[in-house]
């Protein structure tokens, strides 16, 4: 009877959402364009006018349409520096203005840290941190903090998206400390290390990047024998090269648009050393379909060549999951994940303040709340000999669920999800799915 019962429905919901995906077209709303002539900027009490003005694609004066304009507060949105922003248009008779309003969150946070690693409720982490995520009004993250918990760690940061007006380069440096539960045994792995990472902006929504990473991998008695090295410590030089492509409308609940990052990894230099190829391609489309319905498709892959040592092994069950599968654990060589999920916005976003009081207006002033639903399928599976892939390999689930827009929060799901043994769970978690 079960099998039965997996038989219909799988087909049946992936029937559904396909029949959206390619029968049914987006409407766009039509507006007559209108020539803007300057830009006005009211709100920024701590961001920079720069940092505003570099993310828009238009040189004024210019003629924009309804798009256009969505286009400008959605890039400025994907900034996560302001609560709201709002456009509105000044005609002064001889010229048009438009006025941008933005709200702006807080910026320094020099506050306990607590979060869930690996979407696990149970893996809690608790600390201390200071983060500033507008250093010097530039758009700038500057970090340095730990947490006790699960995964003890402590860090520096810095990071610059967009360094030099013209140059556009990106520029990241960090130092860490950390104390990560072995996935493969009941100990401990201590990894110390730095990252270094330079990068270019190619246009607004195209980069690419660099990243060199120098490790030290500790693993207590009797466990070193898996280290490469067959001492105390691995040492694990890595580069990587990164090639990213987001032109998603709205990063923290994407209705339209595509976002690509190609990634290659070359691990280890000696043959102390960890040596092996990494690849990692994901790929995702947001279709709008109608005003009230889009859907998303991702593909993500990871590939490797030569042997992985315990601690850089890939994993399904981690920070990438199979929604009806979400607390199962996969890991093989190689991994893949299919998902597609049908978003409807519910409650449209509204905005709403508590109290005129100034000084604490980042977390009182146009607090946003929405509900939208979403029916989703998820398929995966992990591999280390190409004829081990196969349909009847894969794992799959399917489901629905309410997602909240919340201000801080931006995003919190709850989930119903079925497996294809017809096996249900409740799914709470933070953020986008994809």
């Amino acid at each position: 009877m079960r099998r039965r019962w997996r038989q219909m429905m799988l087909p049946m919901i992936w029937g559904i959402l396909l029949f959206f995906g390619a029968g049914v077209r987006g409407q766009s709303d039509l507006y007559s364009p209108i020539r803007i002539d300057t830009v006005v900027i009211m709100g920024n009490e701590k961001t920079r006018n720069e940092v505003i003005l570099r993310e828009i694609p238009f040189t004024f004066p210019d003629t924009l349409n309804y798009m256009d304009f969505q286009l400008i507060q959605n890039r400025l949105q994907n900034l996560f520096l302001f609560n709201r922003v709002a456009l509105d248009i000044l005609d002064t008779g001889q010229r048009r203005i438009l006025l941008i309003q933005v709200t702006e969150t807080w910026y320094i946070y020099p506050v306990p840290i607590i979060f869930i690693s690996e979407r696990d409720w149970s893996k809690v982490s608790y600390g201390f941190q200071i983060t500033h995520i507008n250093f010097r009004g530039m758009n700038e993250k500057a970090m340095i903090g730990g947490w006790l918990g699960y995964n003890p760690s402590f860090f520096l940061s810095y990071f610059n998206p967009w360094l030099g007006r013209h140059t556009r380069l990106i520029l990241g440096v960090k130092l860490f400390n950390s104390f990560i539960q072995s996935k493969e045994f009941e100990t401990t792995e201590r990894h110390i290390g730095t990252q270094i990472t330079l990068g270019k902006r190619l246009n607004l929504n195209v980069s690419l990047e660099a990243a060199f990473t120098f490790r030290w991998v500790h693993l207590p008695e009797p466990y070193t024998r898996y280290l490469v090295s067959g001492k105390k410590w691995d040492t694990v030089p890595q580069f990587s090269l990164r090639f990213t492509s987001d032109y998603r409308d709205l990063y923290e609940y994407p209705l339209s648009g595509y976002f690509l990052r190609w990634e290659v990894m070359r691990s280890g230099i000696f043959s102390h050393q960890p040596r092996f190829w990494r690849w990692k391609l994901d790929n995702r489309l947001y279709l709008k379909l109608h005003d009230r319905l889009s859907i998303g498709i991702r593909n993500y892959t990871v590939l490797n060549r030569q042997s992985l040592p315990v601690y850089d092994r890939i994993y399904i069950g981690y920070n990438e999951r199979i929604r009806g599968h979400f607390y199962q654990v996969f890991t093989g060589q190689n991994l893949t994940l299919q998902s597609l999920e049908l978003r409807i916005p519910l409650m449209k976003i509204r905005y709403f303040s508590l109290g005129n009081n100034s000084r604490f207006s980042a977390f009182t002033q146009n607090l946003k709340f929405g509900v939208s639903m979403g029916l989703f399928v998820d398929s995966g599976q992990t591999w280390n000999r190409t004829r081990e892939l196969g349909l009847k390999h894969l794992k799959t689930g399917f489901g629905v669920g309410l997602h909240f827009h919340l201000p801080f929060v931006y995003l919190l799901r709850l989930e119903q999800a079925w497996n294809e043994a017809g096996d249900s769970q409740f799914i709470i978690d933070a953020g986008v799915a994809f």
